[in-house]
């Protein structure tokens, strides 16, 4: 691997110094330190505000940068996947987050050592993206408990760590009840009491749910979990299944695959994109027009 014509490196490295607490930072610099750079080095460039990763990816691009290899987790992938959607630079990924769902998703090492040397020598291919509203996802979008939750947290203390997370949970199951929901999927209309619709582009979201634990991002559909007019401790007892992804074939949860999702409420709900309230009801779920292209496992 030699420079471009214009002079800067083939593969590029963005990190987010604040990702996991810290924790992508530390991983660079002890990779930095132990790892051959490819010719023309590193060219390594750090986040300093939220979006700035897109900002950095289409800098990365207009240099003619072939590969990005991301240090973050699931936001500032999400971040770099807006710029990335439909060219030619592939997105190589090192764990560094806090959940890491969409790298859980494309089985991407949990050791930094194996995950840059699959990052810089491994083989890409093209994955879906998906919009809700517009707003780009590389996990699940939804609504209803889930959305609520998000929006409960980001209104109230706008970084929602995992115990802030946990009470709003907790928040929401004293407080939100199943909703009248009409959604059509591929121009079939549906209409019921339901407690959450999860879009999955990918299988993970919230740190290792496996809400749509079939969902293959390459697939060109989405697979949507509905969980109907669920009760409350019912609804305890699958958050518990889950994790592993047992809820799938419990009464009251229903998996389809569809293209096209399109959501409405009397209720106002709360939309969700990867664990961010991007609005509210109606919500209209599609593929994004891009695809990504992903350094993955063969």
């Amino acid at each position: 691997m030699v420079g471009d014509e214009r002079g800067g490196p083939r593969i590029s490295v963005l990190v987010n110094p604040v990702a996991g607490a810290g924790k992508a930072l530390r991983i660079w610099r002890t990779l930095e330190a132990a790892s051959r750079p490819p010719p023309g080095g590193w060219n390594a460039v750090y986040t300093e505000a939220p979006l700035h990763a897109t900002e950095l990816a289409r800098q990365a691009i207009a240099r003619g940068c072939e590969r990005l290899i991301v240090l973050g987790g699931d936001g500032t992938v999400q971040e770099t996947a807006v710029a990335l959607e439909g060219s030619e630079t592939a997105l190589g990924i090192v764990r560094a987050g806090t959940g890491n769902d969409f790298s859980r998703t494309h089985l991407i090492p949990s050791d930094p050592t194996e995950a840059l040397a699959l990052a810089c020598e491994g083989t890409s291919r093209e994955f879906d993206l998906g919009r809700v509203n517009g707003h780009l996802f590389v996990n699940i979008a939804g609504l209803g408990f889930d959305a609520e939750v998000a929006a409960f947290c980001h209104n109230r203390f706008r970084k929602a760590g995992p115990v802030i997370y946990i009470f709003g949970v907790f928040a929401m199951l004293v407080g939100f009840s199943p909703q009248m929901m009409t959604f059509t999927l591929d121009g079939v209309r549906h209409e019921e009491r339901c407690l959450v619709l999860a879009v999955g582009n990918g299988r993970y979201y919230g740190g290792g749910m496996m809400m749509c634990p079939a969902a293959d991002p390459g697939d060109g559909l989405f697979d949507v979990c509905v969980g109907g007019n669920l009760g409350k401790l019912e609804t305890i007892r699958l958050l518990t299944l889950v994790f592993s992804g047992r809820h799938v074939g419990q009464p009251g949860i229903t998996i389809y695959r569809a293209k096209r999702v399109v959501v409405d409420s009397p209720a106002p709900l709360s939309i969700h994109a990867d664990g961010e309230p991007v609005g509210r009801v109606p919500a209209e779920f599609t593929l994004a027009s891009g695809r990504l292209r992903l350094v993955v496992p063969n």
